[in-house]
This record gives C-alpha cells, sequence and structure tokens, in this order.
C-alpha cells in the first residue's frame, strides 16, 4: 500500500498537471478533513516503522497534494482517505484496493 500511496500522488498531480477532471463536483474541504482524520489514525496508531513521524509530516504529504486534485476527483478522494483512516490494520495499510483503484477512473 506504501506504493499506492505514492502512486496516489503521482495521480493526482498528473490530474492537476494536465488539467483533468470536471469543474463540479466534490468539496476540497471534505477531502481535507478526510485526509487529516487518516493521519490523526495513522498516528494515534503509533505504528512499529512509520512511514509519517508527526501530523505536519503526515499532511504536508497526503493531504496537500489532495486538495488540488480537480472538483471532479474530490469525492473519489474522500473516499480513499475515509477508508484509509478506518481500516483494519492501519499500519499494514493493506486494505482500500478497491477505492484506490477507483483513482484510476477519476475524472
Amino acid at each position: 500500500m506504501k506504493r499506492q500511496l505514492l502512486g496516489v500522488l503521482g495521480l493526482v498531480l498528473s490530474f492537476a498537471a494536465i488539467g483533468c477532471g470536471s469543474s463540479s463536483g466534490g468539496d476540497p474541504a471534505a477531502t481535507q478533513t478526510s485526509c487529516t482524520a487518516y493521519c490523526t489514525a495513522y498516528l494515534a496508531a503509533a505504528c512499529p516503522t512509520p512511514m509519517y513521524t508527526s501530523a505536519s509530516d503526515c499532511q504536508s504529504s497526503e493531504c496537500t497534494q489532495a486538495s488540488t486534485a480537480p472538483a471532479g476527483c474530490q469525492s473519489t478522494l474522500k473516499t480513499y482517505y475515509d477508508c484509509r483512516a478506518t481500516q483494519a490494520d492501519i499500519c499494514g495499510d493493506t486494505g482500500c484496493t478497491a477505492e484506490f483503484a477507483a483513482l484510476n477512473n477519476c475524472h
């Protein structure tokens, strides 16, 4: 899933770079809230080998890029971060594969 993380950031960046996506739909503030909730849950889990060691580290790596995605992708990203925040094994980060796959179809 850590590779998926890098992939989602690349995907979001590519959407922003090429202007892909609808101009309507989705709420960047809701996506940001979901991403922040994921960061909070991840840090609270105190994973043995954490990807992030602080809220600011997680949010700058995850949430900054997500908030710049096209409006048409915001609800898909929100669903993805909602899933990641509530995974049974947040440290393993192996859930949410369907939500991650949906990002490939995000327009």
